[in-house]
């Protein structure tokens, strides 16, 4: 499926937040990826997907965090620190 029809199936979509699971499911391809592409070419998202998104985010900044703390301790016990 090219970009086009990725964007037209969206665009016709009725809940276009599903839609993008669909595209995922028929493309191949994560549903990241079929969001760069709408974004990219300029489709507006729903508001519960950015939102989702988001959250992912902030998620992933907490297990960031977590881990860089645990490297950090990790790094100063090997120097004798802490």
């Amino acid at each position: 499926m090219t970009e086009n029809e990725i964007c037209y199936s969206y665009r016709t979509a009725k809940n276009k937040a599903e839609q993008i699971q669909v595209l995922s499911q028929l493309c191949g391809i994560s549903e990241i990826q079929i969001i760069s592409i709408l974004v990219k070419n300029g489709r507006e998202l729903p508001q519960r997907v950015v939102d989702r998104l988001y959250k992912r985010l902030d998620a992933l900044d907490e297990k960031i965090l977590e881990k860089e703390r645990e490297y950090k301790a990790i790094v100063a016990a090997l120097k004798g620190e802490g």
